[in-house]
């Protein structure tokens, strides 16, 4: 895997599970449209704790932790979509963790009440009544089941997209630390120096000599200056 350079609008494509919903959306676009939706979420809530009345009144200590806790989610996750840091999902993924297992087990209750309909369960949580019969009370249980399936669904996508997140901010600054690595062991370039070239040595024979030059020397006159010796012809 290589990634070209950092930043905020690079987007490291050549990795299939670096992309969401059918392979179509890459999960840092996604998570961009996940801090819009929780915000407008976060905004819509916080405006009717302070302005409509009594809305912060009636709100127990478990919700106002759940929506600080969302608020810190929601701020984390800006920060890491715009500098790349794992750690800062790290809220929103345990966040998201506890909301999926919330709502995993309310889904398990209510399957529970569409097997029976005429449970003591289904009175409490859905309020049905004794005089209600069975095919309204299973459309009615069936209904809120796709509807907390959906949210089921949604919310354990949301996750995925956090844990994916995660590990491409990871990959991303793994990759950015044994480039720069790479990059501060390497030597300097330096030009290299033309060199004048050497005059070639000479290296005198030792087997030979000015004496052994002057004898071939003799010998040769020696030869020319002899006459052939042979019969004299009349």
């Amino acid at each position: 895997m290589a990634i070209t350079r950092a930043g905020l609008f690079t987007l490291e494509t050549s990795n299939p599970r670096f992309f969401t919903c059918c392979a179509r959306l890459h999960v840092k676009v996604a998570l961009a449209l996940i801090i819009l939706f929780l915000g407008f979420i976060e905004l819509t809530e916080w405006y009717f704790y302070i302005f409509v009345d009594r809305a912060g009144e009636s709100a127990d200590a478990g919700q106002a932790i759940l929506s600080l806790w969302q608020l810190i989610s929601i701020i984390g996750m800006t920060l890491a979509f715009f500098t790349e840091k794992e750690d800062l999902l790290i809220p929103f993924i345990l966040f998201m963790i506890f909301v999926v297992t919330s709502f995993l087990f309310w889904v398990m209750q209510i399957l529970v009440i569409v097997i029976f309909p005429y449970s003591e369960r289904a009175s409490h949580l859905l309020g049905f009544k004794d005089d209600i019969d069975f095919v309204v009370r299973e459309k009615i249980a069936l209904t809120v089941l796709a509807v907390f399936a959906t949210v089921t669904t949604i919310t354990g996508w949301f996750l995925h997209v956090g844990l994916s997140c995660y590990v491409y901010f990871q990959s991303r600054n793994r990759e950015c630390k044994v480039k720069a690595s790479a990059r501060e062991s390497r030597p300097p370039m330096v030009a290299p120096q033309p060199q004048a070239p050497k005059p070639a040595d000479n290296f005198p024979n030792p087997n030979f000599s000015i004496s052994d030059d002057e004898d071939v020397e003799e010998d040769e006159d020696r030869v020319f200056e002899q006459k052939p010796s042979g019969p004299n012809m009349v």
